[in-house]
């Protein structure tokens, strides 16, 4: 229900469940990580953007693309060395918190041409066994959107592919995969882009 500092928290139509929820990750330096286990899962690139949060402020903002993503997917791929995104990434989990959302952010971090997610939506390139598959696992919205559990639930998944334990979103031979989290809103986020590989 609303509350007195925050109204209309309370009013959720049209929006997904947000949940409560927490996660943790056990890194470890590249050259150790065979000593816990046999097949791990390495971090290609992680690159963080904010931008100035002038968006909402200038009339010729379209909200069409978010630029802090395309610039993090762009230092992203520049540090793990991938040419073409829409060929070498493998599979994908995208920020899906509305459709609108999944579908500029595929357009943002080059999976599709400006203008065109649809055309390859139509095509089936997304789905599990199209050539790049994103949200294998659903998506953010299938799990609640927990707030502050919603990014290593998103490197989760790639990592169960890796290691063939995807049971029956199991992709095809993966490699390389993207995770992609937002926070705040398109004309003033905070943008991760996380590589995972073998």
């Amino acid at each position: 229900m609303p509350t007195k500092n925050r109204p209309g928290t309370g009013d959720l139509a049209g929006h997904c469940g947000v949940s409560d929820g927490a996660d943790a990750a056990i890194l470890t330096r590249a050259d150790m990580a065979k000593k816990f286990r046999p097949n791990p899962v390495y971090i290609e690139a992680l690159q963080i953007c904010t931008g100035p949060t002038s968006g909402r402020l200038l009339n010729t903002y379209e909200y069409m693309h978010v630029e802090e993503a395309y610039r993090a997917g762009l230092a992203a791929y520049a540090e793990a060395g991938v040419k073409n995104p829409r060929k070498e990434i493998s599979m994908a989990e995208v920020h899906d918190c509305f459709s609108i959302t999944e579908a500029i952010t595929m357009e943002d971090l080059q999976f599709s041409h400006r203008g065109r997610v649809k055309e390859d939506i139509d095509a089936g390139f997304f789905e599990l066994m199209g050539p790049l598959p994103v949200q294998p696992d659903g998506g953010l919205k299938c799990f609640g959107h927990p707030i502050g559990a919603s990014g290593i639930r998103m490197l989760y998944e790639p990592y169960l592919q890796f290691q063939g334990r995807a049971g029956k979103r199991q992709t095809k031979d993966p490699k390389l995969a993207l995770a992609h989290n937002m926070g705040g809103e398109p004309y003033s986020p905070v943008v991760s882009v996380c590589l995972v590989g073998l």
